[in-house]
């Protein structure tokens, strides 16, 4: 009697890991849909927010010269650009992203003001020069106006250059 019993829970074991690996097999088929994520995944999805989510504003009022690190002693170099921020209206977790840029503005002007100094007129000249330089100013612009704030948004989205030319 013994015997019979141990082998109906033998079958009842068994038949519940079947299930269970019917079940992950179909989550992993039909739910995951062959989604390529991880470490290895090419395809990256990038999403462009819609014109009314951004508000824009000049940085500066008129293009602005900046002195650039110099390699030779005897050569002045100088970039003129003009910056336009693009910023979201809304973030959550800061009530008035308009104040807080404009709050911000002369720490933000500084920033550009920096980099550019820390650029040799080679480096500025280089065909991916702006799009690095946009890149690095919207980092540093969104970890100053981010300093004294507990979220994991970003304000800025992009910096546009207006005029762009050195010398």
């Amino acid at each position: 009697m013994e015997r019979k019993s141990s082998f109906f829970v033998l079958i009842g074991v068994v038949a519940f890991l079947s299930l269970a690996l019917t079940l992950l097999t179909a989550y992993i088929f039909f739910v995951q849909g062959g989604r390529a994520e991880g470490p290895n995944s090419a395809s990256k999805v990038v999403v462009t927010p819609k014109d009314k989510d951004l508000l824009k504003v000049k940085l500066f009022e008129e293009k602005t010269p900046f002195n650039l690190k110099s390699t030779d002693p005897k050569k002045i170099s100088v970039i003129v650009v003009n910056v336009e921020l693009s910023y979201f209206t809304k973030v959550k977790g800061i009530s008035d992203t308009t104040a807080k840029v404009e709050s911000n503005k002369s720490k933000l002007q500084e920033i550009v003001g920096t980099y550019f100094q820390s650029l040799t007129l080679e480096e500025v000249m280089k065909s991916d020069a702006k799009e690095k330089a946009r890149a690095d100013l919207t980092k540093m612009m969104n970890e100053q106006l981010l300093s004294n704030e507990n979220i994991n948004s970003d304000i800025i989205y992009t910096v546009v250059f207006d005029q762009w030319f050195y010398q």
